[in-house]
């Protein structure tokens, strides 16, 4: 086994459960999942149920504008924010699950594309929203060379296999000076930290919940920005913000939790997602 990150082979075990088991490169330091060790069966991680059933995609359907979502909030402030660094152009939303975000996108006068690896999920973009988008994995889709002006990951780049293989092709398409928008967990956040003192006790539930099987990679700031660095990208803007609490698939007490601990959060700095703009770099 070897880092994805800066090949080394100096790999330590840092959580095992039932399901799967976290890998800790020493020396980069960043997180991921055993890929041997998950006893999902792929092919069933993102079904339809994915989309239908789980809370995290309650609040994005066709009727997204009637509902007060933080989700949607962010959303809204994303697209405000990378206007501030491109020119309205050809923006392309990688994992786009059922499209709201291209919608929100679309109706600011972007022209929009989408692709993600669910039918289910494709399906909806294009029925609801009249949303171009493709089914498939980034590189085999085959998008045309320096075709967009924007690229954005929502919660995406921790699911994939290989962030450097997407991060090349994702450099490909863009244009020259064009940006991406990344959103993604935070490993060094208060909860992270937390979650990894009770581990240590033997109560394993909350670094479960922060590290779930479907998270292939799991980013400190300084290992996303290290795979940026490597793949000729330039960070121009970077934040923290927690994760919305209507996202967390748990019983109203582990929402209250989250609730407190999201104050020592934000006093400290060391909320649970990253947000970053990058812009591609030709010299």
């Amino acid at each position: 086994m070897k880092c994805n990150l800066c090949d080394s082979d100096d790999i330590k075990n840092l959580y095992n459960f039932d399901t799967h088991r976290i890998m800790k490169c020493k020396k980069c330091n960043l997180i991921f999942t055993d890929q041997d060790s998950i006893k999902i069966p792929k092919e069933s991680l993102y079904g339809d149920d994915y989309f239908i059933k789980r809370p995290f995609f309650e609040d994005c359907k066709k009727c997204y504008d009637n509902k007060r979502s933080k989700k949607i909030e962010n959303f809204k402030r994303g697209i405000i924010l990378i206007e501030k660094y491109s020119k309205k152009g050809k923006i392309l939303d990688l994992g786009c699950a059922t499209g709201v975000f291209l919608d929100i996108a679309k109706k600011r006068g972007w022209d929009s594309y989408g692709a993600d690896i669910s039918k289910y999920a494709c399906d909806y973009a294009k029925n609801n929203f009249k949303l171009n988008v493709k089914q498939g994995e980034l590189k085999k889709i085959g998008f045309p060379k320096e075709k967009f002006d924007v690229i954005t990951m929502w919660d995406f780049i921790e699911h994939v296999e290989d962030p450097t293989e997407i991060l090349e092709e994702v450099r490909r398409i863009l244009k020259p000076n064009g940006i991406i928008f990344i959103l993604t967990t935070n490993e060094q956040s208060l909860m992270c930290w937390i979650a990894n003192i009770f581990y240590k006790i033997k109560i394993k539930f909350f670094a479960r919940l922060t590290h779930p099987y479907h998270h292939n990679y799991h980013f400190s700031e300084k290992t996303l920005k290290e795979y940026l660095r490597k793949n000729g990208f330039k960070i121009i803007y970077k934040e923290k913000d927690e994760m919305p609490i209507e996202n967390i698939e748990n019983s109203f007490i582990i929402r209250f939790m989250a609730k407190i601990l999201y104050l020592f959060s934000y006093i400290t700095n060391s909320q649970h997602e990253i947000i970053l703009i990058a812009e591609k770099n030709d010299s």
